[in-house]
């Protein structure tokens, strides 16, 4: 038993360690050469997009399309419904926690970005890294493989790597399901207060304009708009009483019921729609529809041994598919290691927002006030005019740039791994062996125990920080990616001990009985 888990342990520290060592690779590219870095951050919008549609698609076709049989299709469905019960857990213990005394999170805008990031994992380039790893173990492959004895030591461990990618990518439908329906107008509202708050503080800032030479022409403006505005009204009163039916009292409040039964059927109305664009968003995503087209290759056998059986007549196809998906589990840590550093530095060193549009304006009104000075204007009260109007730029300049370098604090961090990389996990162990040894999970596939229990100890997706710049909040984006930082170096730890407390979970003993000897 002692050595069944040191191996176990042998095996999840490798996997979690070949994870990391592709991040820091990721992350020197990000700082070095300081000049000219290998990674810009220019760069990466388009090495992101490039990795999702030439790579990862090719990889959730081919690994769908060959790993897959249609007998074991039937399943798949306990992973997709585990996968939408850790994404929900994942957000109830973030909420519940966030509300304790020593866990509270002052910001509510900052509360509601960052329980989205901590419920929705990074479960596409870190799992897609750590099974391949796992199953050259033959602790692990000898566990999982549900074939013949006389298999050899290489079917079984492709049998796992295959199986494995296919629940991770089941997983994947599940939570981009989730992120339509709940993680992305979530987010999208949260970036807005936090964008209409920062707006509130510079708007404070902000003096009176003091009065100029056109103070007058304005008022008698405004006094024109006034009296139009008025007759405008009284027209509109008297035709509006005019098509109000005699005998019908205009001042009669609306039936309270029929008040509340129209908002019900409002809201009602509101899910529908917002549940509506979620399936459709996820049917048309490209992910979505290489799974679709992989399982369908799956199950028509000449099609898929024409395509990755060796000797097969379109076996160059399927080669070339399968050559493109392996790399794309690698680029995307690069990729997301390099985001973090970028964006932890754009805090620091990007200018505030909307500053150049301030300095522009004082540019411009500067060199106004100075050609009405050699037209003869009076030159003392332009002069002050643009003394207030420099003043008033730089104040929120200043105001912008205290808005930008706000930072979380420890509390937050401390929340944040807490329910991301301790807690969730930890209750998702605790109902797989209460379901285990309750008999729940007889059925159950082993091999989905472990991947469910390693998606749900994974650090924030990035997806996450880009939605919130892609709306233009980066206020909020900030907020995330600084958080995601410390949380990503903590989950070296913390990955290792959960695969490896998953191992033993969900690895069957010697006479096949389960955990719990069942």
């Amino acid at each position: 038993m002692s050595e069944a888990i040191t191996s176990v342990l042998i095996a999840s520290a490798s996997a979690v360690a070949k994870v990391f060592v592709i991040g820091a690779i990721g992350y020197v590219s990000a700082i070095r050469p300081k000049a000219a870095p290998i990674l810009p951050a220019s760069a990466m919008n388009a090495i992101s997009k490039m990795n999702f549609n030439l790579l990862i698609i090719p990889l959730v076709y081919s690994a769908l399309a060959s790993g897959v049989t249609p007998s074991a299709l039937g399943s798949l469905w306990v992973v997709l419904v585990s996968g939408i019960g850790v994404i929900c857990l994942s957000y109830a213990v973030a909420s519940l926690l966030g509300k304790l005394p020593f866990f509270r999170v002052d910001d509510r805008t900052d509360f509601d970005a960052l329980r989205i990031a901590a419920a929705f994992p990074n479960i596409v380039a870190l799992p897609i890294l750590i099974f391949p790893t796992l199953c050259e173990f033959p602790v692990v492959y000898n566990a999982f493989y549900e074939g013949g004895n006389e298999s050899t030591d290489g079917e079984k461990y492709k049998s796992c790597v295959d199986e494995s990618n296919a629940m991770i990518f089941v997983y994947f439908f599940a939570w981009n399901l989730l992120y339509w329906i709940i993680g992305y107008p979530t987010l999208v509202a949260a970036g807005k207060k936090r964008q209409m708050k920062n707006d509130a503080t510079l708007s404070a800032t902000e003096p009176h304009n003091p009065p100029s030479d056109t103070t007058f022409d304005n008022e008698e403006l405004q006094v024109k708009i006034d009296i139009e505005g008025d007759n405008q009204e009284r027209q509109s009163n008297n035709s509006t009483a005019a098509s109000v039916p005699e005998g019908i009292d205009e001042n009669v409040v609306p039936d309270e019921d029929a008040q509340n039964e129209s908002e019900a059927r409002r809201r009602l109305k509101g899910i529908m729609t917002l549940f509506t664009n979620a399936i459709i968003q996820t049917l048309k995503s490209p992910g979505f529809v290489a799974m679709v087209l992989g399982v369908i290759t799956a199950c028509i056998p000449p099609l898929r041994d024409a395509l990755f059986s060796t000797g097969g007549p379109l076996r160059f196809l399927g080669s070339a598919l399968e050559s493109l998906g392996r790399a794309g589990a690698s680029v995307g840590t690069l990729v997301v290691a390099a985001s973090l550093v970028h964006q932890a530095n754009a805090v620091e060193n990007s200018p505030a927002q909307g500053a150049d549009t301030e300095v522009g304006a004082l540019n411009v009104s500067t060199s106004n006030n100075e050609h009405s000075t050699s037209m003869g204007s009076a030159t003392g009260l332009r002069e002050s005019m643009r003394r207030r109007r420099s003043s008033l730029s730089q104040l929120s300049i200043r105001v912008m740039h205290a808005i930008k370098k706000r930072k979380p604090t420890l509390r937050m961090h401390f929340w944040f791994c807490i329910s991301r990389l301790i807690v969730t996990p930890a209750i998702v162990c605790l109902l797989i062996i209460a379901g285990d040894c309750g008999g729940i999970l007889n059925g159950f596939p082993n091999l989905a125990k472990l991947v469910v229990i390693v998606n749900s100890c994974l650090p924030g997706a990035q997806l996450i920080v880009l939605t919130l710049k892609s709306r233009g909040l980066s206020e909020s984006a900030s907020i995330v990616a600084q958080v995601y930082l410390p949380s990503y170096l903590f989950s070296v730890v913390t990955i290792a001990a959960w695969t490896s407390l998953g191992l033993i979970i969900s690895t069957p003993n010697e006479d096949g009985s389960s955990f719990c000897n069942r």
